[in-house]
Order: C-alpha cells, then sequence, then structure tokens
C-alpha cells in the first residue's frame, strides 16, 4: 500500500526518510529508507533508473508525500525545482519502509487509465521520472486472428474484428470482442494484454512473452507444476532476470512436490490406504507453502490472480482430488519401495524431506523461515500416523478455523459445509 495513508511522523533526514509505520496487527513500527540509495539525478530531473540524487541535490525537502528539490543539470547548471510523489515508489510492508522493486515492467502495476481508440491501446504509465505520462500502441501491429482466435507476434487481427472493448481487473487488462474464423462466421474471442504489452519507461512496448519457450508460454505454465521439474524452470525464470515468474514457479512446484512426497511416505507407511492419507494430509501444506511463497516474493497482480486465495473450498477440493489421484499409481510405488523397512523409511524421511524444504524455503530467499516449515513436515508425518490409527489429525480442525476466522472478518461465514474432522476410514 501507498506508504504515506499508513504511516505516521513522517519526516526527511538529509536523505533519510522516516516513519511510524502501521503493520497488520495495527502496531506502530519505527522505519526507515535512504531514499538515495533508489533515487537518481536524471540531468537536474529525478529518475529511479539510478541512484544518488542526495550527492547533487540542494533546497531538498518533503511536503506531505511528495519530494522536492533542485538538482545539477550536466551543464554545470541548476535545473528548476523537481518533485516526485514518494507514494508512487514507496510502500509500507507490514510496518516496513520498502522501495518498490522492478516496478515499471507491469502495466497493471505502474498504469491507469486504459482505453482503446480504434486498434490503439492508449493510457497513462509511470515513468522512470515518478511522473505519469500519455502512452498509445496500436494493438493491430502486434496481434493477429488465428482462426477466430487472437495471436500475438503478428498483425492485422482488426480487420476481421468487431466489437472490441477493454476489459481492466486487477490481474488482467483484457482485450475482448469477435473474430472472424475460417467458415466466415464471428466469434469470441479474448486476450490479456498485460502479458506483452510492458510499460518501457513511460511508454508502452510489445514483447512477446507468450510463445511456447516463454516465460508465460504453454511450456512454463504446464510444467512449472510438476514436481522437481518446475525447480529447474524457475532456475531458468531466474537466470533470465524474470524473478517473479521464478516465484511462480517455486510456489507451484513446492506445492505439488510436497504432495508427492506425502504420497510416497504414506504408501511406505500404510500402502494404497496410507498414499491417499498421505495426499490428503500433504495438501493444506503443500497449499501453504505455496501461499507463503507467494505473499513474500511475488506482487505482479497478473501472477498473483493466478494463485486462489487459501479458502476452506480450495483445501477441500484439493485434497479429494489429490487424494483421489493418489490412489491410481499403487503397484508402481509398491515395486520402488516395497523392499525397505517402515522404521528406517521414517528416519530416512525425515532427514530428507528437512533438507528439501530448507532448499525449497532458501532457494529463493523466501522469509518462511525453514523452521516453519519443518514444522510442517512434523504435522505431515504425525497426521498419516493419527489417521492410520484413526484418529483426525488436529491439524485439519485447526485449519478448518482458521479459514473460519478470515470469513468472518470478511463479513461472511460458511453455511452446510462439512467439517474436514469429520473424514474417516
Amino acid at each position: 500500500m501507498a506508504f504515506y495513508n499508513s504511516c505516521r511522523n513522517v519526516k526527511l533526514t538529509g536523505p533519510v526518510l522516516s516513519a511510524d509505520c502501521k503493520d497488520h496487527n495495527g502496531n506502530w513500527i519505527p522505519s526507515d529508507i535512504n531514499l538515495s540509495r533508489y533515487i537518481g539525478n536524471n540531468n537536474g530531473c529525478f529518475s529511479t533508473k539510478t541512484e544518488k540524487f542526495f550527492e547533487s541535490a540542494t533546497n531538498v525537502r518533503l511536503e506531505g508525500s511528495v519530494l522536492h528539490a533542485q538538482m545539477l543539470m550536466t551543464s554545470g547548471h541548476w535545473h528548476d525545482e523537481q518533485t516526485i510523489d514518494l507514494n508512487l515508489i514507496i510502500y509500507n510492508n507490514d510496518g516496513d519502509l520498502k522501495f518498490k522493486q522492478h516496478m515499471h515492467e507491469s502495466i497493471l502495476k505502474t498504469g491507469s487509465f486504459f482505453y482503446l481508440d480504434g486498434s490503439v491501446l492508449c493510457g497513462l504509465v509511470l515513468g522512470y521520472n515518478g511522473k505519469y505520462n500519455v502512452a498509445e500502441i496500436d494493438l493491430n501491429d502486434h496481434y493477429a486472428n488465428k482462426n477466430g482466435s487472437f495471436q500475438s507476434e503478428d498483425n492485422h487481427f482488426y480487420y476481421s474484428s468487431r466489437n472490441l472493448t477493454l476489459d481492466p481487473s486487477p490481474g488482467a487488462l483484457t482485450l475482448k470482442g469477435e473474430l472472424r474464423n475460417w467458415d466466415k462466421n464471428y466469434q469470441h474471442a479474448e486476450m490479456n494484454l498485460a502479458i506483452c504489452i510492458m510499460n518501457d519507461d513511460g511508454k508502452f512496448r510489445f514483447v512477446r512473452h507468450d510463445g511456447f519457450w516463454d516465460r508465460d508460454g504453454w511450456f512454463a505454465k504446464t510444467f512449472e507444476g510438476v514436481p522437481l521439474i518446475g525447480f529447474v524452470i524457475a532456475g531458468v525464470h531466474e537466470a533470465a532476470g524474470n524473478h517473479e515468474h521464478a516465484a511462480r514457479a517455486l510456489a507451484k512446484c513446492a506445492n505439488s512436490s510436497i504432495v508427492c512426497v506425502g504420497v510416497v511416505v504414506g504408501f511406505m507407511l500404510g500402502e494404497s490406504v496410507g498414499a491417499v492419507i498421505g495426499a490428503g494430509i500433504a495438501t493444506p501444506i503443500g497449499i501453504w507453502v505455496e501461499t507463503e511463497i507467494k505473499e513474500h516474493l511475488i506482487e505482479d497482480p497478473m501472477l498473483l490472480a493466478e494463485f486462489e486465495d487459501a479458502t476452506l473450498g480450495r483445501y477441500i477440493g484439493e485434497t479429494l482430488l489429490n487424494m483421489g489421484m493418489a490412489a491410481i499409481p499403487g503397484d508402481p510405488i509398491a515395486n520402488m519401495t516395497g523392499a525397505a523397512g517402515n522404521e528406517a523409511l521414517k528416519v530416512t524421511f525425515r532427514k530428507a524431506l528437512t533438507n528439501y524444504t530448507r532448499q525449497v524455503v532458501a532457494g529463493m530467499r523466501s522469509t518462511v523461515a525453514p523452521t516453519e516449515v519443518e514444522e510442517k513436515t512434523k504435522i505431515l508425518l504425525s497426521g498419516i500416523g493419527d489417521l492410520l490409527k484413526g484418529q483426525p489429525p488436529a491439524s485439519w480442525s485447526e485449519a478448518e478455523e482458521k479459514v473460519k476466522n478470515v470469513l468472518r472478518d470478511r463479513g461472511a461465514e460458511m453455511v452446510n459445509v462439512p467439517p474436514m474432522v469429520d473424514f474417516k476410514l
């Protein structure tokens, strides 16, 4: 959120912005940030692409959330006074002042007032100077009509389209309309423009990201959730500088990998029934890890929209789905694990999963503490044992109660939903 509306005692001392910031619990936490580390001087104007503005500035002051200063130009003369609204680049992260990293790429984060003029997308987008700039791009130069569907990195869709509209939402900027197919009939089509239309220093720029091998293409989205393979894709995203897409892959793969481990260890302890129970116990834990990674590492609204909230419906739905799938591969798992002893496997699994979860968390600099994940691992193991004994695990009722509290806070409640703890063998 913009820092100024959730902070008090805001002041500027040299280049250091300090304030008391409200956290999620309503507590006021003192925090500060050196603006000169994130704001620079571009020929007398503010720029968030460079740093150390304060070294060549005078008359620096703060009025509300707006920073004022005069800065030297390359000619050696002082430029007219410049301003930048810090609300656009500084936010309150649960009581801590932070700079918005990678803020200039996503048009959902840095744009507003989008509209269509024929085939031209128009809007306001934030530049490195901290100002909103008028921008436009002709979509007809970058999208084609492929048998009644939009296709990126081609052109001339406009001449076989009708009833075009723009539907902005928190997670997408959707172009909708009707396109003529090969049978010369018009059919509904839509395309999320936020995937390929980027903000390039206050201007729209087309960069294809939805090709087969691209970061939002079929291959990445299909295999990011595959156990272990998703971690490789996360590494590829990270190497390419797509940090939030790497976090998306990590979150999805961590979830599926934890469920996979739950199935295997459950089968080791209780064969086919144990595999089903392991999937049931592991699913809420996988969703928890996925949610933690998402909340700490992803800010892009489009990527956030790809994750569902951890509601009771998702816990139940995914749990039942994973439990059903776990009942299928019993014989292959038996072939791999049948010769091993249960007690030895318990010890080995605890060590292996502890190391695995440490890598999941530390690999992407997540703020989820490894000890927290280890605690969830203990819940996984003890929960499988409880259900094998015919006892419902306490973690299910605890998770259900947390979801109920969240719904109550939002003014809603669960009606006629059977509690998870009623599940019996």
